[in-house]
């Protein structure tokens, strides 16, 4: 008897972890996996804030207009939109943000009362949240956190740009996948007023699942040209 009841306490946990492997977050509209797809890069972007490296004029855009609070679709009001793009590159992962807010505020000293991006990064594809794969990057500030797969954070266009980098390690090839999410805490008056989040309609903020984040490598030669001698040209200032 107490072999079958450990039995079946074995089964048990193996089908929980099972779930949580393979959850996906699925699109309502589509009925598919709702994922981004990283490109690789055969050049890396110059993480300076400013996106002008010609590979975030290629790759496709994600859209936060998912506010997590409400659990409605952002309407991209003047208050704020937001969009981001991911390449990848020996190892490591390459966010481009692009921000609108009508009200930066970035003068408090605590970080709750900050604008700030939050990122999730599961390289183990758990697929839930968990604060060991969140890191949190204050508007304007660009010192990577520590213990963090984020090594390196720069801010451009007077906070309405940035450009992170993660280092992924064998993690980032092409085929596999990781949980990803990213969105923006809009800060106004000292709270929080809005949790605008790159997520599928009716994702909201107590949900405890990751979409994910797909590598792809589908880059064409003559872009690799273009992009390579760009790199070139701008290390020279």
């Amino acid at each position: 008897m107490r072999f079958c009841q450990q039995f079946v306490l074995f089964v048990t946990l193996m089908l929980i972890a099972t779930a949580y492997s393979v959850a996906h977050i699925v699109d309502s509209e589509t009925g598919l996996n709702f994922q981004y797809n990283a490109k690789f890069t055969e050049v890396a972007p110059v993480v300076d804030g400013f996106l002008d490296d010609p590979i975030w004029e290629e790759v496709e855009l994600g859209k936060m207009e998912q506010d997590l609070i409400k659990n409605a679709h952002w309407n991209g009001s003047s208050d704020f939109k937001g969009e981001f793009a991911a390449v990848w590159r020996n190892g490591f992962l390459y966010l481009a943000v692009k921000l609108t807010d009508d009200s930066l505020e970035t003068r408090q000293t605590k970080l709750s009362r900050q604008d700030h991006l939050v990122i999730y990064i599961d390289p183990n594809h758990s697929g839930h949240k968990s604060d060991l794969y969140r890191s949190v990057v204050p508007v304007g500030k660009s010192v990577p956190l520590a213990n963090s797969p984020l090594t390196m954070v720069a801010w451009g266009d007077n906070g309405q740009s940035c450009e992170l980098s993660f280092n992924l390690g064998h993690i980032a090839k092409k085929g596999e996948s990781i949980g990803f999410s990213i969105y923006y805490n809009d800060v106004d008056g000292g709270q929080v007023n809005h949790k605008i989040a790159w997520g599928p309609e009716g994702y909201a903020d107590q949900d405890n699942f990751l979409p994910d984040l797909v590598f792809t490598a589908a880059i064409k030669r003559n872009e690799n040209q273009k992009v390579t001698q760009w790199a070139r040209i701008k290390k020279l200032y």
